[in-house]
């Protein structure tokens, strides 16, 4: 290898150095997939919704910078301190308004496709560099993660800055690009820490390739950006204390890889293939362009590897940190590795594969991923624009679940200022059994729910109860928008499964106590009195379901004393394998959570959400039951298992949809 390196070194030295490298037809192609990146990126700017994230950033600005950084990132926050900083500072000059706060990330994802397009070409060719800067242009990994006010985009442009600036003091050891590098670092550093990784091995790969006459210079640098990294040590120190993200993101698993490289391709075989055939073609140009792929190609394998080893290793040995987000700094440079060795001669060919790449991502970007309805759409507008029509109808009860940080910072807003006392916050009430007796004591015509991801399932079957027509629901990313009505004809959005009652037990219901006749004081049914368990139903769960669905039990039960108020509808959900059988998920309600009353005869309602991770266990059995707790005095009427249809997006920023979008935002 070593009779390789002065070729290598040649090559780089004779790079274009000017602003925009690149022959002609290059640089116009490069402008063109400029202007298509930011108006991807500006697609319904001023007024692109906030995120959860960037909202949980905003709430946490205080009114002076020191107090941000303590309050706002030492004790709430797992990021460096670099874009909360900067979020103050913006802040303080344009206000809070969607479209100001996002301006400066969208404008530093458009600068770090322009510096990637200057590191690819520097090392591989007109064709790779364009092939590159189309896909960081279109693909939804880049111009999501390029539009949030988040540390994404600043993170983003930081390494690619850092690549490029490393490429030409490789080139030229100009003292400008030594400056430029450990400035770029430093800047990643208080970025974000897989951008800090990144950025750690872009330092060291300088170190290794270096000439050694200027290795003590490169050192220095190495140096510089450390130096000005030390302050924030003692926040690094107490963030890597508390772990990862174990409240609320599982560790990854085997299937977590190829579902990341599923996502990318927007979950569209069509784009898949094109990739796929892409990168078959550049394969073939490194292995016969072998010279050109020393020393690139290993550092590349570097760069983009040992981030995602160190992040699924993290993340299954410490706490949960691996995700979509913090491989998007050295996806850029998977790119290059992947496309690099294309080498069309003739431009016409060379640009016609930018666009073929371009027209295809931004196809399935809208079609596929359905973009303008994931990215920019909002649970919480959504919740609050019900609260404001909510303002104009007295006989109507909205009632939302958010965080409610959230709640108040979009209440501010002049469209939602007729929200505030016009619904009720769910987390206010505390429980579902305060909201149903607040429904029976307000008695309104219509009760709207604003349904957080994390919501309790139940619910909307427990509201149907007296509230049974659903005339409007909206499936949106992360929640739901649900309209009830105490009569009139509604939508269908529940598929039977199995039923049984006294004198009808189908197969695969068992129930043990003998029926009764209807009496004066709680009608005909199963009588538990004295037991603890009576009515079982256990079976394979069907084929059918979808990721999301919701699969509901319904009890319809008397507790006839206090003690039969604990009466609980259960489900629990196994993987029965040979002789293995394990438990996923249990989950139970009472009477008492139901707001039901002794004599009262109403349903009990338990749900769970069949999550696509739990779709993939193998021996998937279902087993749903009535657990009297106490062994008080209950009258069992019947049992009803039903499907609710799931929604398609709910988790659609970070996984394919599933299934048709029937109810989806218009």
């Amino acid at each position: 290898m070593a009779n390789d390196r002065p070729s290598w070194r040649a090559h780089l030295a004779d790079a274009d150095p000017r602003g925009i490298p690149g022959p002609p037809w290059a640089r116009l192609a490069l402008l063109l997939l400029l202007i298509t990146a930011g108006a991807l990126r500006l697609l319904g700017w001023p007024s692109i919704p906030f995120t959860h994230d960037e909202i949980s950033a905003l709430v946490r600005l205080y009114p002076t910078l020191g107090e941000t950084i303590r309050r706002g990132v030492i004790e709430l926050d797992t990021h460096p301190p670099g874009v909360q900083v900067l979020e103050w500072l913006w802040t303080r000059l344009v206000g809070r308004q969607e479209g100001w706060v996002q301006l400066p990330f969208i404008a530093a994802s458009l600068a770090g496709i322009l510096f990637m397009y200057r590191f690819a070409l520097a090392w591989t060719t007109a064709t790779a560099a364009l092939a590159v800067t189309a896909l960081l242009a279109t693909l939804q990994y880049a111009v999501l993660y390029g539009q949030l006010a988040r540390p994404y985009a600043i993170g983003l442009f930081s390494v690619a800055l850092l690549a490029d600036q490393w490429t030409r003091w490789l080139a030229w050891q100009r003292t400008q690009h030594l400056v430029g590098a450990a400035l770029a670092a430093a800047l990643c550093a208080y970025t974000h820490h897989f951008a800090a990784l990144v950025a750690a091995l872009i330092m060291g790969s300088g170190l290794a390739l270096a000439p050694r006459t200027a290795r003590l210079r490169w050192l220095l640098a190495c140096g510089a950006s450390l130096l000005l990294y030390l302050p924030n040590v003692p926040i690094l120190l107490r963030q890597l204390g508390l772990g990862g993200l174990q409240e609320w993101l599982a560790p990854p698993n085997g299937h977590w890889f190829p579902d990341h490289l599923w996502w990318v391709a927007h979950g569209s075989a069509l784009l898949a293939a094109v990739l796929l055939l892409g990168a078959a073609a550049s394969l073939v140009g490194w292995w016969r362009g072998a010279s050109r792929a020393w020393p690139i190609v290993p550092v590349l394998l570097v760069w983009v590897l040992v981030p995602a080893a160190l992040g699924y290793g993290y993340s299954v040995w410490r706490a949960p940190v691996l995700q979509h987000s913090v491989l998007v700094f050295s996806f850029p440079f998977a790119l290059v590795l992947l496309f690099g060795g294309l080498d069309l001669h003739r431009k016409a060919l060379a640009i016609g594969l930018a666009v073929l790449l371009a027209g295809t991502a931004m196809l399935t970007l809208f079609t596929v991923r359905q973009h303008h309805r994931t990215a920019l759409t909002s649970k919480y507008e959504a919740f609050l624009q019900a609260a404001t029509d909510g303002a104009a109808h007295p006989d109507r009860l909205v009632v939302i679940d958010a965080p409610p940080e959230v709640l108040d910072l979009l209440e501010q807003e002049p469209r939602y200022t007729a929200a505030p006392g016009h619904y009720l916050r769910l987390r206010d009430l505390g429980s579902n059994a305060a909201l149903l007796h607040r429904i029976r004591a307000q008695r309104p015509a219509d009760v709207v729910l604003g349904l957080f991801h994390s919501t309790d399932r139940a619910l909307p079957a427990l509201v149907q109860h007296s509230h049974p027509a659903l005339l409007e629901r909206v499936d949106l990313v992360e929640g739901q928008v649900m309209h009830f009505r105490t009569g009139g004809n509604g939508l269908a959005d529940t598929v039977a499964w199995s039923a049984a009652a006294p004198g009808t037990v189908p197969v695969g219901w068992q129930a043990e106590p003998a029926a009764i006749g209807a009496d004066s004081l709680a009608g005909s049914g199963w009588d538990l009195g004295g037991r603890e368990y009576g009515v079982l139903f256990q079976a394979p769960l069907p084929g059918t379901h979808r990721p999301n669905d919701v699969v509901e039990l319904v009890v319809d039960a008397t507790a006839l004393d206090d003690a039969g108020l604990g009466v609980e509808a259960v489900i629990e959900l196994r993987s029965v394998v040979d002789d293995r059988d394990s438990l996923l998920v249990y989950r139970s309600t009472s009477a008492l959570d139901c707001a039901r009353r002794v004599g009262e005869r109403g349903p009990v309602v338990v749900a769970i959400p069949l999550s696509r991770a739990l779709s993939r266990h193998p021996g998937l059995l279902l087993r749903a039951y009535v657990w009297n707790r106490h062994s008080g005095m209950v009258r069992v009427h019947g049992l009803r298992l039903r499907w609710r249809e799931g929604d398609p997006a709910l988790y659609g920023l970070v996984e394919p949809l599933h299934g048709p979008w029937r109810f989806a935002p218009q």
